[in-house]
């Protein structure tokens, strides 16, 4: 079957089917924000939503990203594809297609991702294998940054979802200078800090943001590699 993939930058079209047909079967709730929540950052012209339509107009998969003006780092918030089309390329496709538009669009220093850490001690093989996820991404050109990294609690720090990891997916070579499987950390800082108040409601000054800005902070910047081949 062929696909169709379009972008929208704002709220209402094929938002509400793609929530709920594609991304609520694909991540935990404790991942997920709420539809309004998407819709909100569409709506301030912040958020970039990539879908992939079959024949019939049917959402097949989708990728939405977040841009941070401040920081110049964008962040694939998610990328999903319905269980029918998995292993047919469609994921792979929309995540070219995504990192092709916002790399035209914004010119970012940084575009990173967050999936679950394949050796952490909770992972949900339920919403997909955490270490495929981690291959296809690797495939696709993807390094893990070396963090002690947490997705940000959706409303709340206490509900942040620990074991994750930190993908650059782009990296402008500015901000690799000096070595590059490193990643100059100020642009990070900054995009951290107003991610996690954002998501959190109150600025992050608890011992495991402490730890993640220090990490982040270290001289000659914030080491980055293929996660896999440390197995």
């Amino acid at each position: 079957m062929k696909y169709r993939i379009m972008e929208q930058t704002r709220p209402g079209g094929l938002l509400d089917q793609v929530y709920r047909e594609v991304l609520v079967p694909a991540f935990p709730p404790e991942e997920l924000e709420g539809e309004s929540d998407v819709a909100e950052t569409l709506e301030a012209g912040l958020g970039s939503l990539l879908v992939a339509v079959d024949d019939a107009g049917k959402p097949a998969g989708a990728a939405f990203g977040r841009w941070s003006e401040a920081s110049r780092v964008q962040i694939l918030t998610y990328l999903a594809v319905t269980p029918a089309t998995r292993g047919h390329g469609l994921g792979g496709r929309l995540l070219r297609d995504a990192l092709d538009a916002w790399r035209d669009r914004y010119d970012p220093c940084v575009v990173v991702a967050e999936i679950e850490n394949p050796d952490a001690k909770v992972v949900h093989e339920a919403y997909g294998d955490p270490r495929r996820r981690l291959a296809f991404y690797e495939q696709h050109g993807a390094r893990a940054l070396d963090l002690p990294y947490f997705q940000p609690g959706i409303g709340s720090p206490s509900r942040r979802v620990h074991g994750m990891l930190l993908l650059v997916l782009h990296a402008d070579p500015s901000f690799t200078p000096d070595r590059a499987d490193r990643l100059a950390g100020k642009p990070l800082r900054t995009f951290m800090e107003a991610y996690l108040e954002s998501s959190e409601g109150v600025r992050p000054g608890d011992w495991d943001a402490k730890a993640l800005f220090k990490a982040i902070d270290r001289d000659g910047g914030i080491p980055m590699g293929r996660k896999s081949a440390e197995a």
